[in-house]
């Protein structure tokens, strides 16, 4: 069980190598046993935020097209070491993310936006193409027309 105290923002978390460890907790960290892992290793001690979903409507409802959230290893060594980033859900898996990659990241989502509009262009053409055809199909195409019955 996690010990909180708020007044001075620590978290002491059970641990199974280090035993109880006290832990600044930052004022975004949900706090959650599942993050802070009790009884785990201390380096899987984790700091996690609710998830920022990114959503778009469709003919389905909502669909999330990706999920971000802060997050912090304060006992890691593997990148990015200790200090709080943003970690990233796409295509099912997590990226971690700095403020660089962000920037970058969302470069590439404008980029993809301008993709997306040029598809919606084409797709108007296509769309009108079909709609002029449609005024003159043959007859052979459209059984329900010169039927002569």
């Amino acid at each position: 069980m996690l010990d909180h105290d708020n007044s001075s923002r620590t978290v002491t978390v059970p641990t199974c190598d280090h035993g109880p460890v006290a832990v600044w907790e930052p004022d975004w960290c949900t706090g959650s046993e599942e993050e802070h892992q009790p009884g785990g290793y201390r380096v899987d001690i984790t700091h996690a935020s609710p998830d920022y979903e990114f959503t778009t409507s469709t003919s389905r409802g909502t669909a999330v097209i990706l999920r971000a959230c802060f997050e912090q290893r304060p006992f890691t060594e593997l990148p990015p070491v200790n200090v709080p980033f943003v970690n990233v859900e796409m295509d099912g898996d997590w990226h971690p993310h700095g403020s660089d990659d962000l920037r970058h990241l969302s470069d590439t989502l404008a980029a993809h936006a301008d993709r997306l509009r040029a598809l919606a262009d084409r797709l108007d053409g296509l769309t009108n193409a079909f709609d002029a055809t449609q005024g003159s199909t043959p007859t052979a195409a459209n059984p329900e027309e010169g039927s002569g019955d």
